[in-house]
């Protein structure tokens, strides 16, 4: 039998387990880019090593036990405004871009939190950190829009935490930006019709996938439905990040089922892309 030294063991053992909880974790690649141009020499070096916290911050961490291995991509952009100083501590002030690179995404406009150069970033239940507790309203709030095309409103629960975590930073010392943030969970889990067609166009690609024209008719059917539901009552700015991200795989799919009345549609309604859902209509 092969005789590996016991630190090499260890070190066999460690890797296992990082790659094992890698596996499970629901972000993928994290990419995050950082402009700070609008800081003095001195800020930029204390925040020398955030990218890489962000980073280290979704890497490993389980945030929900029932949809694991997502390996969701996250794209986060940070351009910073400022420094003030708040209670004693130096604070940063911030905008921020948050996306999939798809057709989940969310710009805020006032992050505000203070960073230790030595210290890591933690996301507390109990003991608020104004940064921790930003990304991880972010996550929950990424996490659900992709549970919604798994499960039926399958998202609740994680809105439902980032909301918590939302109360819980209007009512600290640092409450800018937690009741705008208030405000975007109630628009996007109040946009029932958004969150029925997603959910209903990825049932329906999985469908035509398997070969079974039929049923993914039925669920591309509830698919238009619920897109009308925004039309008639919702700001389609959040519709228009789902068909920009898909409005190719749409067409293709609707063409071949032979839906010309619904590509006119969304022709209307998304007239920036409207060359590609008519492409294949005679005239």
């Amino acid at each position: 039998m092969l005789d590996i030294p016991y630190f090499l063991t260890m070190r066999i053992l460690l890797s296992l387990l990082v790659l094992s909880s890698t596996a499970l974790t629901q972000f993928g690649k994290v990419e995050v880019t950082i402009d700070d141009r609008l800081l003095r020499e001195s800020e930029r070096q204390e925040l020398s090593i955030l990218r890489d916290e962000v980073t280290r911050f979704f890497a490993g961490r389980i945030w929900n036990e029932d949809f694991q291995g997502l390996k969701i991509p996250l794209h986060i952009s940070i351009a910073f405004q400022g420094v003030a100083q708040k209670g004693g501590l130096k604070t940063f002030h911030a905008q921020a871009l948050i996306s999939d690179a798809m057709d989940i995404r969310y710009f805020d406009k006032a992050v505000q939190f203070y960073f230790s150069p030595g210290g890591a970033i933690h996301f507390d239940p109990v003991v608020f950190d104004p940064l921790g507790n930003f990304l991880a309203f972010y996550a929950y709030a990424v996490m659900a829009g992709y549970m919604d095309t798994y499960d039926f409103y399958g998202g609740n629960h994680a809105y439902d935490q980032a909301r918590e975590i939302a109360l819980r930073g209007i009512a600290s010392d640092f409450p800018k930006g937690w009741s705008t943030r208030i405000q975007l969970l109630k628009e996007v889990t109040g946009n029932k019709g958004l969150r029925e067609a997603r959910f209903a166009y990825y049932v329906a690609v999985d469908l035509f996938d398997q070969g079974k024209p039929d049923e993914a008719l039925k669920e591309f059917g509830f698919m238009m439905n619920g897109l009308k539901k925004v039309v008639y009552g919702f700001p389609v700015g959040r519709m228009q990040y789902f068909l920009k991200a898909h409005a190719i795989d749409i067409t293709h799919k609707l063409t071949i089922l032979g839906q010309e009345e619904s590509l006119k549609y969304l022709a209307d309604v998304d007239p920036e892309r409207k060359n590609i859902y008519l492409k294949n209509i005679k005239k």
